[in-house]
């Protein structure tokens, strides 16, 4: 219960509170892949909390589907990541938290640039994945401590 009340927490944030801040949800720091990551590193991944967020996350922003497909693409490369190597240190936990981020954003920028054009910023793009890193490396702090 806790976890889906952190959701609709970083539903709201992602998905109007940010969009403010930022412009565009295409530079918004992606919270709710960071929330996924960090539930899913330690135990099974759980593909229905993916799919729900990711749909969650299309209905609030009419978005066709991209969330989805991509948290779910974000999941798969997390669980085969994670049967190949270990995720013990903080280190470990960034670098395989940039793999599935670069590989999730440059899915849905490539999904959301064949469909529509819109000018590729990297100052706020770098500025939202600056953010969603400092979320991951805060909270992947305590996450290992455990």
């Amino acid at each position: 219960m806790r976890f889906y009340l952190l959701l609709a927490l970083v539903l709201f944030l992602q998905s109007s509170v940010l969009v403010g801040i930022f412009g565009s949800y295409l530079f918004v720091p992606d919270l709710l892949l960071s929330l996924l990551f960090l539930s899913n590193v330690r135990g099974p991944t759980n593909y229905a909390r993916g799919f729900i967020g990711g749909f969650l996350l299309d209905v609030l922003l009419d978005t066709l589907g991209w969330h989805a497909s991509g948290k779910l693409l974000a999941l798969f490369v997390l669980s085969f990541i994670k049967r190949k190597f270990f995720i013990e240190t903080l280190t470990s936990l960034m670098v395989v938290y940039l793999i599935v981020a670069f590989l999730e954003h440059s899915y849905r920028l490539l999904l959301f640039r064949s469909k529509f054009y819109y000018p590729l910023e990297p100052i706020p793009l770098l500025i939202g994945f600056l953010v969603e890193l400092a979320v991951v490396y805060y909270f992947g702090k305590k996450l290992l401590k455990k």
